[in-house]
């Protein structure tokens, strides 16, 4: 671990974690993006559910009908269930080596030790910084990033974290 360091957060990559990232990911830096694609699946549901309807009128064309059907309803029942689509995504993403994370932040920079190794990570790299009551996430794109625990620091605390953050990055911390 860096002796150099002046916050220390451990944080598990557990469902709650997971769950809180992709909720802040949406409400920030894949706002747009989500969005998007939200609306462009309720409207081909809708439109595949439509031609299903349509095809039924005509004589020989209940398989593609159906077919149609079945397809948009899968579409209207992602767009509804898209949280928990999004999280068993992270899930599968996420390898078991890599759950539990311990986080040094350094002046210079800030690194990740698990079981599969040590990554270093320069303030630079961070794209956004976003908080809620319980965490903080920095993202380093709008698909990447890392989120800490609030309570999981052992050395420094959440508060000193935020004046430390935003000062390294020279981000505003976008609070949900």
């Amino acid at each position: 671990m860096n002796e150099n360091a002046l916050f220390i957060n451990q944080t598990t990559y557990d469902r709650r974690a997971l769950a809180a990232m992709n909720r802040l990911a949406q409400a920030s830096v894949r706002k747009e993006k989500s969005r998007r694609t939200r609306s462009g699946n309720a409207i081909i549901g809708v439109a595949f559910l439509a031609g299903g309807i349509y095809c039924y009128k005509g004589q020989d064309w209940q398989l593609a009908g159906t077919l149609l059907i079945l397809y948009g309803l899968f579409l209207l029942l992602m767009v509804l269930r898209w949280d928990a689509y999004q999280l068993r995504s992270s899930q599968r993403q996420l390898q078991s080596a890599m759950k539990v994370c311990t986080y040094a932040f350094a002046e210079e920079e800030f690194s990740c030790t698990t079981q599969a190794g040590v990554t270093h990570h320069p303030y630079e790299q961070v794209f956004a910084v976003v908080a809620d009551e319980q965490w903080y996430v920095l993202f380093f794109d709008e698909d990447h990033g890392i989120i800490l625990e609030k309570a999981g620091f052992t050395q420094g605390d959440a508060m000193g974290f935020k004046s430390f953050i935003g000062q390294h990055t020279q981000l505003p911390i976008q609070e949900f």
